[in-house]
């Protein structure tokens, strides 16, 4: 069974090198009036140091959510991060950064790598309270390369989720990961079936 729980109300977001999504509703597979329907990373989240998305916006959630807006994250706060941090002084020496660094580094108390980490669980979160209050469907699935992190990516997300959702939505659209390959397949796989109906 994949992470939806085979429910009729069901939201599917995907963190990779941007950020995709697919809306189940009664059943159906939304496709919109231009087949844009679940164009979830193009949410505009960021209004404070908006960054260019490749759409032509600025402030997209793909652009702070997915793994290459993780390291747009790290380089933003890196620029004004004047502490001393594992994350900064691998920025500061050229080295790669990816989102698995900066979650692992955060895992470990990495003060650089928390701030990004919370300012990823804000935007992240606020697009899942947003979500929820217009569509209200059963599980919010959260998927794709990012989703690896696990219960440590969902607890950040998570906490904002909650204190931005109001009631009837914080208590009935619940927020799930699909951090297994065989869950996620399972998932794709219904949302293909139901396309096809």
């Amino acid at each position: 069974m994949g992470a939806g729980d085979n429910q009729p109300d069901v939201v599917f977001m995907t963190l990779g090198t941007g950020v995709g999504g697919g809306i189940v509703a009664e059943g159906k597979l939304l496709h919109g009036v231009a087949g844009a329907a679940g164009e979830l990373g193009h949410i505009t989240v960021d209004f404070d140091q908006p960054i260019a998305c490749t759409c032509g916006k600025k402030g997209c959630l793909e652009t702070v959510a997915s793994a290459t807006g993780i390291v747009n994250l790290t380089r933003r706060y890196a620029d004004e991060y004047e502490g001393d941090a594992a994350l900064k002084r691998l920025i500061d020496n050229g080295e790669e950064v990816t989102a698995k660094t900066v979650f692992d580094l955060a895992k470990e108390g990495d003060d650089l790598a928390l701030i990004v980490y919370r300012n990823f669980s804000r935007y992240l979160g606020i697009a899942c309270a947003n979500i929820g209050s217009i569509l209200n469907p059963s599980t919010i699935v959260i998927g794709g390369g990012v989703s690896a992190a696990g219960e440590f990516l969902l607890q950040g997300v998570q906490k904002v989720y909650d204190e931005n959702s109001f009631p009837q939505v914080r208590t009935s659209t619940k927020i799930g990961s699909c951090n297994s390959r065989k869950r996620c397949w399972s998932y794709r796989s219904s949302i293909t079936c139901i396309a096809i109906k």
